[in-house]
């Protein structure tokens, strides 16, 4: 399911004209699920995805640890892989399979520096 979650989320934003850049980009500290580019801004993408209502919606998934630890990665990532972008944002892709057919929400700006 969370493979699946990905890969439609990466569909989804290339058909907003955004560039795939890494997926499942790793460190021994964790994993951003998509990182993307559209224009001069880079995007660093959470996806969530749930198969009921049981545990929640997808977007409450997105914990403080899980928010600080995807911050502290995108410092990592932009420390070794240098970019032409002006501007970055964290995003949110909550996806429910709960349907017959999966729901997708986009949430642009999820994270601002929490402090470190």
């Amino acid at each position: 399911m969370g493979v699946f979650a990905e890969r439609l989320s990466a569909w989804y934003f290339r058909l907003k004209g955004y560039e795939i850049l890494a997926r499942n980009w790793r460190t021994r500290f964790g994993e951003i699920d998509l990182i993307a580019r559209r224009g001069k801004t880079l995007v660093f993408v959470e996806v969530k995805a749930r198969r009921n209502k049981k545990q929640g919606a997808p977007e409450e998934a997105l914990t403080w640890h899980k928010r600080r630890r995807l911050f502290r990665l995108a410092e990592a990532y932009l420390a070794s892989h240098p970019v032409e972008a002006q501007n970055f944002r964290f995003d949110l892709i909550a996806v429910d399979f709960s349907e017959k057919t999966p729901q997708l929400k986009h949430y642009e700006g999820v994270l601002e520096d929490e402090g470190s």
